[in-house]
């Protein structure tokens, strides 16, 4: 880890501020990773150097605790680091998001009312993410399937509890990194139920597992960088000492504690609206000799989108400090979901009325602006879709219970 560390003050509500040197650390990386994203994306390779500077820098900690030499970034701090990551590149910074969730989703994991054996378990497991982290070990998130997209209560894939360990048979679509990542965390439900809902548990496998097989079928609009690839298992077998969290609480966990698994995303397609709008910008005041910086009506779309960006920004910042504040409050998961919506939104909006001001010659591959475009419209598609978010939030509104498992729609 860097000697020069950000550490947190507190604000008056309790809320941490880092100090400069990480967003500054971030920015570096940032312009590092923005000199290789046109290579990366029109050939859909991944952004190797882009994670080597991100291990050499010790972000691979970045959700660890300072107490175990780990940059000890909250959800706020997260989310605007994110941001600026994104704007070199937003693959880069997607994939890196994915490593995120999975280490920030285990350093929030309280253990209190878990019995003494299954907690002590859990701490040892939870050391060993934070070591391979510090080590620059990358994780890769594994949920998504065919047809079920991100629905937990719809998984095919299964596990099954033997004596040593899980067997877990199944295939994953949409996973970030895979044949990069060296674990996957991957989704499956048992046969058993916990309350009402299935039983869903996240279990960690080797990227070298000989039950594992990578089927490279990445070929997309945007995001193409990422390398999401489809992952099979077939009769693997893991320790028990690999489960991830508790056993058959995920659906639980993510009904009530949203923000990793549908806001963790807010960041990065932030920091892809906030990239378009720089281009705009800059790209105006060189053209033809900066005349057009005059035109009102010019003024009056950068005006425009401008508000709009800074709208969702203030929006996506209040959604990430109240999950600072209060995570498992009621409002936060609202406020979570009306961010992903407006981030997922705003994006291709911005970038499309940017393409149209700025002209033909914007859309040229030697600038970044379309491939912003592109990116974009992949937010309104990641979980929990745009759709889904309005209809969330018209749920919290109407005063449905929608931390009730049963009725969400995962």
């Amino acid at each position: 880890m860097p000697s020069d560390r950000a550490t947190a003050d507190v604000r008056a509500d309790g809320v941490p501020v880092p100090r400069p040197e990480l967003f500054a650390l971030c920015q570096k990386l940032a312009a590092g990773f923005a000199e290789r994203a046109t290579e990366h994306d029109r050939e859909g390779t991944f952004p190797t150097q882009d994670f080597a500077d991100l291990k050499a820098s010790g972000m691979m900690g970045l959700m660890v605790p300072e107490a175990c030499g780990g940059w000890g970034a909250n959800y706020a701090t997260y989310t605007r680091a994110a941001e600026i990551l994104a704007k070199g590149n937003a693959s880069t910074a997607l994939a890196f998001n994915m490593h995120s969730v999975v280490v920030g989703a285990l350093a929030e994991f309280e253990l209190e009312g878990v019995p003494g054996r299954r907690a002590q378990s859990m701490l040892e497991r939870r050391d060993w993410v934070y070591h391979e982290a510090l080590d620059g070990r990358v994780f890769a998130s594994a949920s998504s399937e065919p047809e079920a997209g991100f629905r937990l209560r719809q998984l095919k894939t299964t596990y099954e509890r033997t004596k040593d360990g899980y067997v877990i048979n199944g295939l994953k679509s949409f996973v970030s990194m895979a044949g990069h990542a060296d674990y996957y965390v991957v989704a499956a439900r048992s046969e058993q139920m916990v309350g009402d809902v299935p039983g869903v548990s996240y279990f960690i496998v080797d990227r070298d597992h000989p039950q594992v097989t990578i089927k490279e079928v990445w070929d997309t609009l945007g995001m193409r960088a990422t390398c999401s690839n489809t992952l099979i298992l077939d009769q693997c077998f893991v320790p028990h000492d690999r489960l991830f969290l508790l056993e058959g609480v995920a659906l639980y966990k993510l009904t009530r504690e949203p923000h990793w698994l549908v806001g963790a995303y807010n960041g990065v397609y932030l920091g892809i609206a906030a990239a378009a709008l720089e281009f705009t910008v800059q790209f105006l005041q060189g053209k033809a000799g900066g005349k057009f910086v005059n035109d009102p009506l010019v003024q009056h779309r950068i005006g425009e989108l401008s508000v709009q960006l800074e709208a969702t920004r203030s929006v996506v910042h209040d959604a990430a400090e109240r999950v600072v504040r209060a995570r498992s409050a009621l409002e936060t998961y609202a406020a979570i979901h009306r961010a992903k919506y407006m981030v997922g939104e705003i994006g291709p909006w911005l970038a499309s009325e940017a393409i149209r001001l700025c002209g033909g010659a914007s859309i040229s591959k030697r600038f970044p602006l379309e491939r912003y475009y592109r990116d974009a419209r992949c937010g309104g598609l990641m979980p929990a879709r745009s759709d889904d978010c309005l209809t969330y939030v018209g749920r919290a509104v109407l005063g449905v219970d929608i931390a009730d498992p049963t009725q969400s729609y995962w």
